[in-house]
């Protein structure tokens, strides 16, 4: 019998991320004994990313070997780990999520995770990744499920809620700070020199301890924002994902100097979850530098990644960069499959307990320990009380919209909707207008509310 291990990757049409989550997997040591299996409903794409990958692989000199399968239930036969990175619709459903709650006065930079795009999307995603869920029941029962797409905290708990698979939510957002703190606080290597604690939600998570070679890096990072030498200018970053500066972190420095924690996801997620930095106000962010990303920008930004796609598989020797990205599902993976070296990294999984007083089997982000085929959280004890009046209620508002989504009951979105902090200047009434209107624009993707009567 072969040792081979297989990973089926349930997105394989990503231009955004096939390429540089692969290629993070052809360069590990630890995983070229695999065969890499991409499946998408866009047979076309799939089929040219899978090219791609081939492409890489022969570039990086990796022995991984591709393939696409057009049949979900024949691409996971035999999976030891699935990687799920897909989005319901597209940007076309997306589109519906942004500029809806725009007309009620509701914008948001990103509208994924939280809010009414937030709500909307789960809303889309939970029947797909449940019926994902579902099949891996039936026919890779113990193969790792690692999540990717978003909004995660709502679809970790919904298979967490529906099925016995083991379900991993994978985020870069405390990789990406980590690095963006070596610039600011002058060390070189986060994960040799740096140790934390984290604690929350996905994109919405705090670091409430860091020691930065054997220092209180946290005050280190005190002083740097204080310092009259603090970089004013984005350096390292991009117009979405500004970092390495004051400019591009404004609303997380803003808050550590409130709560005496950083959270650290990008600004763009973390402004969604309050209702003053997205104000009108503040030009809807912009006063803290954040841009809103509209659904244009989003589509122009897939001309970036094939661009990025053309480089890398050019006729350049050096065109490929073999360095592996912030990324951890490589790592992971290794870890889980792979008979890799133990890794420390942050993931989303149902609270046992690692969090204290947050509600038991919510949704909940902290660090982990990846080794020999399992995962151990970290325990992060108790969110710091103010902290806690902010995340609370967001957990609570997502195991709501979940059990809407798998009720099909539209009672429950109205309560999250009203409960979430972005609709707190709407008018009630405009909030249940709004609710309508998101359920009639996604209604072919929403057929827990459409097939027969929903519930009121």
């Amino acid at each position: 019998m072969s040792n081979q291990k297989k990973i089926t990757f349930i997105g394989g049409g990503s231009y955004q991320w096939v390429p540089v989550l692969f290629r993070d997997i052809a360069v590990n040591p630890h995983l070229q004994s695999i065969r890499f299996i991409l499946h998408d409903i866009d047979l076309p794409r799939n089929a040219e990313l899978a090219e791609v990958c081939r492409v890489i692989a022969q570039k990086a000199g990796s022995t991984v070997a591709v393939e696409t399968d057009d049949d979900l239930d024949h691409a996971l036969e035999g999976a030891d780990a699935v990687i799920l990175c897909i989005s319901t619709g597209a940007l076309d459903s997306m589109e519906h999520d942004i500029e809806i709650p725009k007309k009620y006065g509701i914008y948001q930079p990103v509208g994924d995770s939280t809010g009414p795009g937030g709500i909307s999307r789960t809303l889309r995603n939970v029947p797909v990744v449940t019926d994902i869920a579902k099949r891996m029941e039936k026919i890779c029962p113990d193969a790792w499920l690692l999540n990717l797409t978003n909004p995660m905290d709502q679809i970790v708990r919904a298979i967490q809620k529906t099925s016995r698979i083991k379900i991993i939510g994978l985020c870069h957002e405390f990789n990406c700070f980590m690095s963006t703190l070596e610039s600011l606080l002058d060390f070189e290597d986060w994960e040799r020199d740096a140790s934390a604690t984290i604690v929350g939600i996905n994109h919405f998570a705090w670091v409430t301890e860091l020691k930065v070679k054997g220092q209180d890096g946290l005050q280190m990072l005190r002083s740097r924002i204080d310092s009259s030498e603090m970089p004013q200018e984005t350096g390292g970053g991009n117009d979405v994902n500004p970092s390495h500066s004051l400019s591009g972190n404004q609303i997380k420095f803003s808050l550590f100097k409130t709560y005496g924690a950083v959270p650290y996801p990008g600004d763009r997620h973390v402004a969604e979850f309050f209702p003053y930095f997205l104000s009108k106000k503040t030009c809807h962010g912009a006063a803290f530098g954040v841009s809103l990303t509209s659904i244009e920008d989003r589509r122009k930004w897939v001309d970036n990644f094939k661009k990025r796609i053309a480089e890398w598989t050019g006729d350049a020797p050096d065109a490929l960069p073999l360095k592996p990205s912030n990324e951890s599902l490589a790592p992971i993976l290794a870890a889980l499959i792979g008979n890799g070296p133990a890794t420390v990294q942050p993931a989303t999984l149902p609270n046992m307990g690692q969090v204290a007083n947050l509600p038991l089997e919510s949704s909940v982000e902290t660090l982990a320990t990846f080794w020999n085929g399992m995962v151990s959280p970290h325990a992060s004890g108790l969110i710091p009380a103010p902290i806690h009046a902010l995340v609370h209620k967001h957990c609570v508002v997502q195991d709501l919209t979940v059990e809407a989504a798998l009720e099909g009951d539209r009672t429950k979105v109205l309560q999250a909707l009203q409960a979430d902090p972005l609709n707190n200047n709407n008018d009630i009434r405009e909030i249940s207008a709004m609710l309508d209107e998101l359920l009639q624009a996604n209604a072919q993707w929403l057929p827990q509310f459409f097939q027969g009567a929903s519930k009121q």
